[in-house]
């Protein structure tokens, strides 16, 4: 009987001491765990709660707009998209304007002011654009490069002409928002505003200017390609 008890007794001390112990404590529970597994924490079944903000208002799409220090193509063409799907949207209520409007007339203005602003920024947008395919000097070494310089200055020349409309927009919205002779808490497009009608500001002969002086370099470049036939291919292919 004493026998028996022994060997029990050994077979409980061998089971229990082939249960691996852990000494360490785990203190990643909270972050170490699987998600579907036998130890998901209760929060995990509580869903929730999508913080995302959808524009709706030519002001939140305006809001949405922003250029970095050093910006390439892809931010310039994301403000430009934007700024154009702004530009069919309503505007938000009076009371949640960017700046305080007292009466109609000054909403009035207001809405003309944020038209005039967003066009001046989708053909700053555009000009920004085309100075990337264009080039401020043309030296006669860039002339080893004249088939991509053709290329390029066509490219700089769609983008400048496809900012002379919202020029001409901005212009109209300019002098609509000049109408009303009470000045908004907008500073800088009231100032836009004011350089727009006394003619300060004139982007019309900005972008003839940078046309014409694309121009000179585009027959610079095919004159050259003309005596050097060979040259209008890609480098490479030289």
């Amino acid at each position: 009987m004493r026998t028996g008890m022994i060997k029990l007794i050994y077979c409980i001390l061998g089971i229990l001491l082939s249960i691996p112990i852990s000494p360490e404590i785990d203190l990643d529970y909270n972050y170490e765990y699987e998600k579907n597994g036998p130890y998901t924490k209760f929060s995990d079944w509580v869903p929730y709660k999508l913080h995302k903000w959808e524009p709706k208002f030519l002001e939140d799409y305006y809001q949405l707009y922003g250029l970095k220090l050093h910006y390439g193509e892809n931010e310039l063409r994301r403000d430009i998209y934007f700024l154009k799907i702004g530009l069919k949207k309503r505007f938000r209520h009076p009371k949640n304007a960017l700046c305080p409007v007292k009466d109609e007339d000054e909403y009035y203005k207001y809405r003309n002011l944020l038209f005039m602003h967003i066009n001046l920024q989708i053909m700053r947008s555009y000009m920004r654009i085309a100075s990337q395919f264009d080039k401020r000097h043309l030296y006669f070494y860039n002339l080893d490069f004249a088939y991509d310089l053709n290329r390029s200055f066509e490219v700089a020349d769609g983008f400048y002409k496809e900012a002379i409309p919202y020029w001409k927009e901005a212009q109209k919205y300019a002098d609509r928002s000049s109408e009303i002779d009470s000045d908004l808490d907008l500073g800088t497009m009231e100032t836009e505003r004011y350089e727009i009608i006394t003619g300060k500001l004139d982007f019309g002969k900005i972008i003839d200017d940078h046309l014409a002086r694309l121009d000179k370099k585009r027959n610079t470049v095919k004159e050259y390609l003309i005596q050097h036939p060979g040259a209008n291919k890609p480098l490479l292919e030289q």
